[in-house]
């Protein structure tokens, strides 16, 4: 091979190298404040199908299709986790925390993978036409990135806050709009560990967050509507203008305003209630390290039986989605399993997740 063939080469594994990292420091899951498990079965589609407390974070306007008292949950503690996540636990259990070299080694194993928990507290109330819900919500993500000396970026947040929706339904419901209120008190931190931090005998991440962490304060608010035609499968279309002028947390970030738009269809079949929908988000691209269309379609399907059990399929930025609940009127278990696109484009990185609920209401 001659000189200059090699060249060549090398310049073209070095500019792929380059893309290749750079893609990676700006991938990023697409941001939200809170995705409820129902929706989440259903691939994250679900402007046109809300009629449950998730309305008053995916559109207001079907506070109008609650019946009467939709709904009291007290106590409703939900808490998703990746799959690399719970991974890299079991394989942490196994080795000494304060030896560097086995920590090295195990964050050597998940270079390029996403670590990811999210707990929370949503009690709320839910009747026709109106509804309002407190949030408590922790979330951490960890990547880890350098084969020669590996780190985890952590971002941690904390978020406090009061949510509020009324709607009103004209025509006979043919045209529903509502209007969505939200509080946020937003505490973020940031920081790189290496291995030599892990191992140390005074690692201590919970301190970290107390010495370091971002605080802000949001308060913005969410337009939605749906339009219902008196036409056969009852199908409805919809569209929301989620936080408005975006939902800004100072120091601590925040969540762009994002035009989505859905239509859902309900092919019922004997005593089996159905519905399929499909949502695109940011339709106005405004959030703007996301520029790929199929990072943003969320398609999904719901089947409930009598009384008690839901089941529910999706397709989540190109990847499948699954969750069921089963209702015992006081007490409600839903499970789901989805993966989120991490990548710029979808199809490019994908985090498996599974998200666990338990409500106790009425």
């Amino acid at each position: 091979m001659n000189y200059q063939r090699k060249t060549w080469i090398s310049g073209l594994i070095l500019l792929f190298t380059f893309c290749a990292s750079t893609l990676l420091v700006h991938a990023e899951e697409f941001p939200s404040l809170y995705r409820g498990i129902r929706p989440l079965g259903m691939g994250n589609a679900f402007i046109t199908v809300a009629d449950d407390d998730n309305t008053l974070f995916y559109n207001p306007a079907g506070l109008n299709d609650v019946q009467g008292l939709g709904g009291v949950e007290i106590l409703n503690p939900l808490i998703e986790f990746s799959q690399a996540g719970l991974d890299a636990y079991n394989d942490f259990k196994d080795i000494d925390p304060n030896n560097v070299t086995e920590v090295t080694n195990v964050l050597s194993k998940y270079i390029g993978e996403r670590f990811s928990l999210r707990t929370s507290l949503y009690p709320n109330v839910i009747f026709h036409n109106f509804g309002v819900g407190a949030l408590g919500q922790l979330s951490f993500s960890g990547e880890v990135r350098n084969r020669v000396n590996p780190q985890v970026n952590v971002d941690g947040k904390t978020d406090v806050g009061g949510v509020v929706g009324i709607a009103y339904g004209f025509w006979d419901k043919k045209v529903q709009a509502g209007i969505g209120l939200k509080f946020i008190q937003r505490q973020r931190f940031q920081k790189t560990y290496y291995a030599t931090d892990i191992a140390a005998a005074n690692f201590d991440p919970l301190q970290d967050f107390r010495d370091l962490k971002e605080t802000g304060t949001g308060f913005s608010g969410d337009l939605g509507m749906k339009v219902n035609p008196d036409w056969p499968l009852r199908p409805s279309m919809g569209l929301v203008l989620q936080n408005v002028g975006d939902l800004n947390l100072d120091e601590a970030g925040k969540i762009p305003q994002q035009l989505n738009a859905g239509v859902s269809i309900h092919p019922d079949l004997w005593i089996f209630k159905n519905t399929l929908a499909l949502d695109v988000v940011d339709i106005t691209k405004n959030v703007e390290e996301e520029d790929d269309f199929y990072k943003r379609v969320h398609m999904g399907a719901e089947i409930k039986l009598p009384y008690v059990l839901s089941l529910r399929l999706g397709v989540n930025q190109g990847y499948p989605s699954l969750g069921a609940t089963i209702d015992l009127w006081t007490v409600k278990l839903a499970y789901a399993y989805y993966k989120e696109e991490l990548g710029t484009v979808a199809g490019q990185k994908d985090d498996a997740r599974h998200v666990a609920q338990l409500g106790i209401g009425f």
